[in-house]
């Protein structure tokens, strides 16, 4: 019987296959002759589609372990940037490091200068941000199954297998106090707010029957002052509120049980129940006291009044069994870790999902804040620690809200460090690609839109045009506009020449001008069409036009001679594009088919069918299309075929561009968003974290 993985791989590689043939029927013609040395895609790389097509849904479906499989059993000889981008989404985390036994928890404490990290029958104290080990709290004779610091960060206590629970010494390294639970059946333990006394928690079986115990005792002497049963299933975690009046205790029982200082139960909190077992395997009090976070084998988030003891909110998401949950020092986050390998965090203004880390391969169970609430430090049963930034790590893609109604270009600077953004309100914004922060915002065409900018390829220089007779040359550091040309007509779209001496316009015709003359060149006309989008090659040398009665024309862009003429298309030819050795044209057309073809015309050498939307715009960098429909598409460029489906946007993706190295994607849409995915080489990370396992 075929195992699930083997069943579905089977099913997306005849799903893809079928999908990424060269040239579907209906809309490229059957006569089209077939191009010398080009060749259906092979099994493998047939193979390599179907695997990213299965990585791509269970990213969709939040399902870590499928997309890591799926990823790591992908043909490696045909990896690419959309097999990069899905490779670091699936780990977010910025550094790991491996321990030799499993850790169970980890705290942090002393300010954020260290972690306590609870590894096999010892504490190992590191040191952070460096995670360097500076020593360990060693005596249990079994397996540690928490370690809690004092509020003052001095004392650290354990509770462990050995049925005996400690406090120790964290400068000397010592034990300081200990009791004996006489049961092998602890849980958690807790030190009060002001580090003077410890609650410990566990269970007992009495004639057949289950009893939760909870202890209270001196820190400093060992003297049990109080020991009470608390429920009828095992105790799984313990904590103080704030003020110390309140020990609330999470149980196995469903319930969260809330005692007095002297352990007496006050109330009772009965989780709802949705059928299925909601046992409490750990909770967290707000640092303002008002909610309880309680993390469920029934895969929930629930948050809870402590003095109400009313149901605040459910928090879903994880799709296995909840193990840990830790708030932020000002209460505004909660982090959840799970069964399904990853890391939750959600904002407690409104209980809303804040983000998802994947990275670990196994349970997360244990998470701390670290650093004013920027990291999070998470232990998972993989036998790692793996620090997280929040501001960097839970994106997939970074989304801008650009302020302003329709987006017509969000073009990369040449660095990759800006998004140069035309609006429909006329105005030319810049945007930081990394954080979305916009850093410029002038008004390019007043009392017009702003229709395409381009770069020179220094980036010393940007172009903008609008439906107003002026084209604008600015300096995009400044904002200081360095030249106008002043035009017949408005202008759709722009592209300037790589060496920024020209600029390539379509107008009711197609214009060349030198900028720094502030002269037209030549006019190029196509009887009986308008022309659409128009790049330069690479080295300058040739200009691709893309007109609309379905052709795309090729000229010399010193002289105006048509080089080649590219036909076949469905309907307008909408986007063109070269490729990087400036000997093959890559167009989209009103059909939603890319085709890729010789420079000097002729049959395509291949075409991709995207669908039934028009392909609004296209950017080729090394071997992959970025193509803009109602989706952003990932598209190989020498074999043709889809290999990433991406929603970046609520309404129609407009405009896409690379950075220079091929390492981000960034895109516009009708809806005034821009965005923006990135997919950095990984060999610096894999070198980084195979240092600090070697520690």
């Amino acid at each position: 019987m075929r195992s699930r993985y083997a069943a579905i791989a089977a099913l997306c590689m005849a799903l893809v296959g079928a999908m990424s043939r060269e040239a579907p029927a209906r809309r490229v013609p059957r006569d089209e002759p077939p191009v010398e040395g080009a060749s259906p895609a092979s099994a493998s790389f047939r193979s390599y589609q179907a695997h990213i097509a299965a990585a791509e849904k269970s990213l969709r479906l939040d399902d870590a372990r499928e997309l890591r499989r799926w990823l790591e059993t992908a043909p490696p000889e045909h990896r690419g940037w959309e097999w990069r981008y899905l490779h670091e989404v699936q780990d977010r985390s910025s550094r790991t490091v491996s321990l030799p036994v499993v850790p169970r928890r980890v705290a942090s404490f002393a300010g954020g200068r260290m972690l306590a990290v609870v590894a096999g029958e010892e504490v190992r104290l590191l040191s952070y941000p460096s995670l360097e080990t500076l020593g360990t709290l060693a005596g249990h004779g079994d397996a540690v199954y928490r370690a809690e610091p004092s509020p003052d960060g001095s004392k650290i206590v354990t509770v462990s297998r050995d049925a005996t629970s400690r406090v120790w010494d964290v400068a000397s390294r010592s034990e300081i106090s200990s009791i004996d639970l006489a049961n092998p059946a602890v849980a958690a333990v807790a030190f009060d707010p002001k580090g003077l006394e410890v609650a410990t928690c566990a269970w007992e079986r009495d004639e057949g029957k289950v009893h939760g115990v909870v202890w209270i005792w001196d820190a400093k002497t060992g003297e049990v002052r109080v020991r009470r049963r608390v429920g009828v299933k095992p105790l799984s975690s313990i904590s103080y509120t704030p003020d110390g009046t309140t020990i609330v205790v999470g149980s196995w029982d469903g319930c969260i049980h809330l005692l007095d200082s002297d352990a007496n139960e006050r109330d009772r909190i009965v989780l709802p129940d949705e059928g299925v077992y909601n046992a409490i395997n750990d909770i967290a009090v707000d640092p303002s006291g008002r909610w309880i976070a309680a993390g469920t084998k029934d895969r929930t988030i629930r948050v809870l009044g402590v003095e109400s003891g009313e149901l605040v909110a459910t928090l879903r998401g994880h799709t296995e069994s909840v193990e840990t949950v830790a708030f932020t020092d000002d209460g505004g986050l909660l982090a959840s870790g799970s069964g399904d390998t990853t890391v939750r965090w959600w904002r407690t203004a409104d209980w809303s999902a804040a983000g998802t880390l994947r990275g670990h391969r196994s349970t997360v169970s244990g998470a701390a804040w670290e650093r004013g609430s920027s990291e999070i430090v998470t232990a998972s049963r993989d036998g790692t620690i793996r620090v997280w930034d929040r501001a960097t790590a839970g994106a997939e893609q970074l989304d801008i809200d650009v302020g302003t109604r329709g987006t017509y270009s969000a073009l990369l600077s040449p660095d990759g460090r800006r998004i140069a953004v035309a609006c429909f309100d006329g105005s030319l914004r810049l945007f930081d690609s990394e954080t979305g922060e916009m850093v410029a915002n002038w008004s390019a065409h007043p009392g017009s839109t702003c229709n395409s900018v381009d770069f020179s390829a220094d980036g010393s220089r940007l172009v903008s045009c609008s439906w107003e007779e002026r084209v604008r040359v600015w300096d995009p550091q400044s904002g200081e506009m360095l030249a106008v040309l002043e035009l017949e007509t408005g202008a759709y779209s722009c592209a300037v020449s790589p060496d920024g001496s020209r600029v390539a316009l379509s107008t009711s015709s197609v214009e060349v001008w030198d900028i720094d003359e502030a002269r037209l060149i030549h006019r190029l006309e196509e009887p009986s069409a308008s022309p659409r989008r128009l790049a330069f090659s690479p080295n300058g040398a040739n200009l691709i036009v893309g007109w609309s009665h379905g052709v795309a024309i090729v000229y010399d862009a010193t002289t105006g001679v048509t080089v080649g003429r590219l036909e076949g298309h469905e309907g307008r030819v909408e986007a063109v594009a070269f490729t990087s050795d400036s000997q093959r044209v890559v167009t989209g057309d009103g059909g939603g088919v890319v085709r890729v073809f010789p420079i000097r015309g002729g049959a395509s050498i291949h075409a991709t069918d995207t669908g039934d939307r028009a392909v609004n715009h296209v950017a080729v960098r090394g071997d992959r299309i970025a193509a803009a429909t109602d989706r952003l598409w990932i598209l190989d460029l020498s074999r043709g075929g889809r290999l990433l489906e991406r929603f970046p946007h609520d309404d129609t993706v407009w405009h896409v561009s690379w950075s220079r190295d091929g390492s981000r994607v960034a895109t516009c849409s009708t809806d005034g968003t821009v965005a923006t995915m990135t997919a950095r080489s990984l060999d610096s990370r894999v070198r980084s974290r195979e240092s600090d396992a070697g520690r």
